[in-house]
């Protein structure tokens, strides 16, 4: 999984506790990075890994979701997974979008996004895997609008493969097509009848419908590339997504959720700030590698410092270093069940997250 770094680095992490924490690898935020003037930066500091000091493979995404984020999902009030309101469903969009590209206000500003835009930023903050510039639609849509809307994201997607010739970089192409099956399957096969390096599975849509808005957007893609599901990570879900042939996935859960007090464990989470934490002695989980609790740092140490002003900080940064580990030791574990065909008797063994 790819550790949300939406600056270029994680958040509240030095780089000390970056290498404490070790992820895998990281996806960068290419709209907070171009709309905070952070891309001439990186692009003289010699791209991401230099200006970071992370030297694991980078992603950065398109910006297509932060369009969809200020533009339709706060109209329809809805995230990347989640309900919606029938009455939401006539408000208009705030953002412009064209055959050109989108338009948009962000901190009292307009920004313009095009499919060659958006890859000559990625392209100039140097990640290793960059994202195809796509629309992403809401549930509330109609079939003719995510009709519209995908037929439009496959223009460009090719204007965005044109943009990216001769860089050293892995560019992965979107299917889209909302929570339609035929329009799923149709953006399946075109995107996959292109020479992208990989793909991504983008949209917004309910959880209940995953299971097969995934089989639909799988079904025309090269097994032999990765597919990467954007956005995703609960443990519920990732467990849904790979058993459907996802390879890959990014999220903020595991970093937002530290901040938050939230400390994951096979038994379930914990949430550090309740009061029956004060006393407790245990580490986090027992057996964990992570360094925090190979120091043996004690549940009421961390409530302690959560609930201290002068020192929540810390203890968001250790719940951080914590939660990465976390993950990072799930998709070893589900690797090898895959390989040892255990992955049904894995999923049971994370059963606190099932629900």
């Amino acid at each position: 999984m790819a550790i949300v770094a939406t600056h270029g680095k994680i958040k509240l992490l030095n780089k000390t506790d970056h290498s404490r924490a070790n992820p895998d690898f990281i996806i960068a935020n290419t709209f907070h990075l171009f709309v905070n003037n952070k891309v001439n930066e990186i692009k003289k500091a010699g791209g991401l890994h230099k200006w970071s000091k992370f030297r694991k493979p980078i992603m950065t995404d398109s910006g297509g979701f932060q369009v969809f984020s200020l533009g339709w999902g706060k109209a329809h009030k809805i995230g990347k997974i989640g309900s919606w309101r029938e009455k939401d469903k006539n408000i208009k969009n705030p953002v412009k979008i064209s055959e050109k590209g989108v338009i948009l206000e962000y901190d009292g500003k307009k920004f313009e996004l095009t499919p060659e835009k958006s890859i000559k930023i990625q392209k100039d903050i140097g990640a290793d895997i960059i994202f195809t510039f796509d629309e992403c639609t809401s549930p509330f849509h109609s079939h003719s609008y995510t009709k519209k809307s995908m037929e439009m994201t496959h223009r460009w997607a090719v204007r965005c493969l044109s943009a990216a010739k001769n860089q050293n970089q892995a560019l992965f192409g979107i299917v889209q097509g909302g929570i339609y099956k035929d329009l799923r399957g149709k953006s399946s096969k075109f995107i996959g009848s292109f020479p992208f390096d990989g793909f991504g599975i983008g949209g917004s849509f309910g959880e209940k419908q995953m299971k097969d808005v995934l089989k639909w957007s799988l079904s025309g893609l090269p097994e032999e590339k990765p597919r990467h599901l954007l956005g995703i990570g609960k443990i519920k879900d990732i467990f849904i997504a790979v058993q459907q042939g996802i390879d890959l996935f990014d999220c903020v859960i595991p970093t937002r959720e530290a901040r938050h007090g939230v400390l994951y464990a096979k038994a379930g989470k914990l949430a550090i700030e309740k009061g029956i934490f004060s006393k407790d002695k245990k580490i986090i989980e027992k057996g964990c590698e992570c360094f925090i609790c190979r120091n043996g740092v004690a549940r009421r140490e961390l409530y302690s410092y959560f609930k201290n002003p002068l020192q929540r900080q810390k203890g968001q940064r250790m719940a951080t270093i914590h939660n990465i580990y976390f993950y990072k030791r799930l998709f070893q574990e589900i690797r090898e069940a895959i390989a040892d065909k255990k992955l049904e008797k894995l999923e049971r063994e994370y059963s606190a997250y099932l629900i």
